[in-house]
Order: structure tokens, then sequence, then C-alpha cells
């Protein structure tokens, strides 16, 4: 760009306007906002992801010179400010952040002050040796349960310092109001909440002590020093890794993806986290540009590269981003991918694509440090985001629970949606197969209303199961019962032959609730229960051919 060099030995960064936005007040709309992106592009610009305020076309751009500014602004860009990048600028952020040992404290106290409903979980341990720690907030911390699972995280990159304290302020909220507010109390009683206020304390702590724009982990890269140490948390998650789309394979980038997918301490604990608790949903904070984000961040927007499930997702999002936006003025908008350009590695991707969760980003706030005085308001804004979730998690969901037709014992089985009413669902863009969790054969589904599903459950010696499925806007529970090959219905004996010798078992367990576990092979329809809808079946079985 521009050949005139500013008189400072770091970068210079300058926010710009495009000319008249927001003349009416309403968010600047997506088709003008990726127009003044391709002309920024065609004028030599090159866009991060972050770091924008699509709402208001604000967008933040690296220059080089005074010729670079002169260029923007005539082209019909405002430059509405101006910052410089110098690295190693220790002692700039405010005191008032939550560093690490601030993070553990606040854990630490709300456990204590907490503790029918509050358990501190360690997922993990950094780089340097730090635990990266989390709170479990439930009526039965600590016990598993048959319940869905939501979890909440922050501070993936080190200088976006206000995110932790969104995800504290949960904390708080929660614990503090659990038996005051029944809305509170429904949700600590009725859901598991997982929350990691801090996922890069390695990074945080450099931030503190060292330089207050630094962005990654602190791994020791080999070969590399400086700005070369450290990898992007949020470019290292296994789906799409690699080359092609918003990561870097510089370690000296400040979007380093690591040496391999899955690479760093810090994302191995997350992933683990995954495994263990099974969540439905996942919201992953970062800063800053106002909106929010959901998979597919590599992709390029069009129905083709569209996660499956995108209309139910994106009914989210939009729920989310209105219900951020109602508590005051100031606008949050929805994208899948960013107006920007897109990422692969991030945590939401891999987690809807691998793992089958409804996963978001929320870029908060209009800068990575915001003045302290302005966190209130984006706590505010954020609580209405994450109470919403709460709200949309109790309404329309499939939930399926599978198991043993003959024992009662859950069971890991692939569960596939076939289709939305008569709509085919393809999951054709790199999705793993998803299986039911192995404590309570548990597969939970974020539905749109009003909607009938059909689902295909199978497992390897066993017969397979589809079945339709209709959901209004409240959560389904459908128990699927698989029934073992070789086995047959309403035949204690299992001697091939439904006969009079098995009708004393059938008076035995008709209607005796719950159902015992050795009157489950005369529950002929899979309801859990030896009835009056048995009965037809049975008979039909004892009449023979």
């Amino acid at each position: 760009m521009g050949a005139n060099a500013f008189a400072h030995d770091g970068t210079q960064w300058v926010e710009v306007q495009i000319q008249g936005a927001r003349t009416n007040g309403a968010p600047v709309d997506i088709s003008d906002i990726k127009a003044a992106q391709d002309q920024l592009v065609a004028l030599g610009f090159e866009f991060a992801r972050c770091g924008h305020i699509p709402a208001e076309g604000i967008f933040r751009l690296e220059v080089e010179s005074d010729d670079d500014v002169r260029l923007l602004d005539d082209n019909g860009f405002d430059v509405i400010s101006r910052s410089t990048d110098d690295g190693q600028r220790a002692g700039l952020v405010e005191t008032a952040y939550f560093d690490p040992g601030e993070i553990l404290t606040i854990l630490n106290q709300t456990a204590n002050n907490h503790p029918d409903i509050a358990q501190v979980i360690t997922i993990g341990t950094t780089v340097e040796g730090r635990p990266i720690r989390g709170l479990e907030i439930s009526d039965n911390p600590g016990v598993p349960e048959d319940e869905p699972a939501i979890q909440f995280n922050a501070q993936h990159h080190a200088r976006e310092v206000a995110t932790s304290h969104i995800v504290v302020d949960l904390i708080q909220h929660l614990t503090d109001n659990y038996g005051i507010d029944s809305e509170v109390t429904d949700w600590v009683n009725n859901y598991k909440t997982i929350c990691i206020p801090m996922v890069n304390p390695d990074g945080v702590q450099y931030v503190f002590t060292s330089d207050d724009f630094w962005r990654k982990n602190r791994k020791n890269n080999p070969g590399c020093s400086g700005s070369g140490v450290g990898i992007d948390l949020n470019r290292n998650y296994p789906y799409l890794w690699g080359p092609g789309c918003g990561s870097s394979s510089s370690c000296t980038s400040s979007t380093y993806r690591g040496p391999t997918a899955g690479s760093e301490p810090e994302t191995q604990a997350m992933m683990a986290l995954q495994d263990e608790y099974h969540f439905v949903m996942a919201t992953s904070y970062h800063s800053y540009g106002r909106f929010v984000d959901y998979p597919y961040a590599c992709s390029d927007g069009s129905p083709a590269e569209r996660m499956p499930e995108h209309g139910v997702i994106h009914e989210m999002m939009v729920g989310m981003a209105s219900a951020i936006s109602s508590v005051d003025s100031v606008n949050y908008t929805a994208y899948t991918p960013v107006p920007f350009g897109g990422v692969n590695g991030d945590d939401t991707s891999w987690y809807y694509a691998h793992k089958g969760v409804y996963a978001f980003i929320v870029e908060a706030g209009t800068s990575f440090a915001p003045s302290f005085s302005e966190v209130t308001n984006i706590l505010a804004r954020n609580r209405a985001g994450w109470e919403y979730l709460y709200d949309r998690l109790g309404k329309a969901r499939l939930d399926l629970r599978v198991v043993d037709h003959v024992t009662g014992m859950p069971l890991v089985a692939q569960v596939e949606m076939l289709q939305q009413d008569a709509t085919n669902i393809l999951f054709d863009t790199g999705e793993f197969d998803r299986f039911s969790e192995p404590t309570f054969g548990r597969s939970r589904w974020m539905t749109e209303a009003n909607h009938t599903y059909t689902m295909r459950i199978s497992k390897s010696g066993y017969s397979t199961r589809t079945i339709a499925v209709p959901v209004a806007n409240a959560p389904v529970d459908v128990p699927v019962l698989l029934l073992p090959n070789g086995v047959t219905l309403g035949d204690d004996k299992q001697d091939g032959d439904v006969d009079l010798a098995d009708y004393a078992k059938f008076q035995e367990c008709f209607e005796v609730t719950p159902i015992p576990t050795d009157c489950r092979i005369m529950d002929m329809d899979g309801d859990e229960a030896v009835n009056l809808s048995d009965v037809g079946e049975w008979t039909a079985l004892l009449a023979g051919p």
C-alpha cells in the first residue's frame, strides 16, 4: 500500500465507517457490508475475521501510511479512530479485569458459598502448567444426571479480557438467584451448566505482565521466538483444520493454527469436556464486533455449504441476537459466516460437525479491552442473550433415549435425522456420525417447532428402527427400544413359539409400573409398559400365521 511510513515501529490500525451508515438508525444491510468489503479488498486492504462492528458499518483495518488513510477517505470511508500495536506493552490492561488468579478465587468462593449447586471442576492443564478450571452448576453437581447440559466459555484469545466477565456474570446470576428466582431455579434443577471463564490462562497472564495485545497460548514453537511463541487455540480444533480459510501455517502469525489438529492441551481439555458432558448447546465468547456467528465459520454461506440443520440454528441465533439487542439501542446481528471472511479450526464448527452440539460464537463489545466502565452494559446485553438460550432449551427439542428392549440398559447407537417433514436432511459437509451417549442412551436434538422428524436408530446386533416424531414447541421425550437380533417379543421362554405357556407371564406383567426387567419381553410396542396397547399384537402372535 502507501509508501509513507508512520513514525513508529509498530502497526497502526484504523476504524473506518461507511459514509452515511445508519442514517435511519437501522443496522447496516449485509449487502452493503459485503459491497464495502469488496471495495476495501479492491483498494488493497486485508481483513481479519473480528474487530469489526458490522451493524454500524465499521471496519478495523491495518494501515501503513497517511496515504492509506487518504485513500480510505477518498473512497467513501470515514476514519473514526486510530490505534497502534507496538507489542510488549505491559500494564495497559485495567486492573479491574480478571487475571487467572482472580478467576480461580471466584470459582472457589462460589463453590464454597453454594456447595449444594456449584462444584469446581479441573478440565486440564495448560502448556505452562496452570490448571484450566470451571464450574458445574446443577442441583446435583458432580452426579451424572439424565438432563441436558449447556456450556459457556471465554478467553480462548487472551486479549479479549471482557469476555470472562460475561461468564462470571452468568455464574453469579445462577448461584445467587437459585431458590429466589423461579426461572433460574428451574434452569439449575433441569439442566447442567458448565462454565469455563478462561480457556487460555497462560495467555491471559502474559497479557497482564508483558503484552496487552497477546492472543495465543504460550507454546514454545521450535525455531520461533517473540511473536512466534504460541498457537491460536481457536484455530486448533480438528474440523477443517489446515490451510485455506482464516488460519496460518506461520508460527509468527497471531492466527497460527499449530503443527497438528488438536495439538494443544487447552484444546484437548475442551474436547474432552464435551465427551464427558455431551452438551446440547455451547457458547464461546469473543471480542469484538457485536454479532453472533454460528457454524460453519469457513463456509461461503451458500446452501451447499451450510450446516444441515441450518433452519433451527439460524432461528436460535437470530433469537439470541434479538434478545441482546432488546436491552438498549445497541444492535447485535447474526451471521453464518461473518461477512469479513471465514475461519477454520474453530471450536463451534468442531462442536457441531463432530459432536452434534448447537454451538455459537458471540463477539461482544467494540474493542479487545474496552474501558472497564463499559463492562456493565456488555454484561447486561449478554445476560439477555444467554437467558434466551436457557428459555429456548426448554422449547422445541427432541430427546431420544436408546435402550436394549429386553434389558432396559442404555445403548450407544447411531442416531440419524433423515427428514424434516417430507424434506430430506443431508449430513454431507464433513459431519461425523452421531451416537447416543453411554450413560443414559440419550441423543438430544434441537428442532424447529411444529415439524415432524424422521429418525433412524441402528446398532450392530440389533434390529434398526425408523420412527417419525412430531415436535410442537416443547421437548419431546421418546424411548427407543432396540430389539436384539434373534429375540422374539412375547415369547417369555424364547423357545421360538408364542403360546399359552407365555400367557401367564403376560398376565403377571400387565399394567405393572414401572415395568420390571423380566417383563420387558412382553412390551410389544416399545412404550416401556405392558398394557392394552400390547394385547392385539401379542394375541396375533399367539394365534400364529
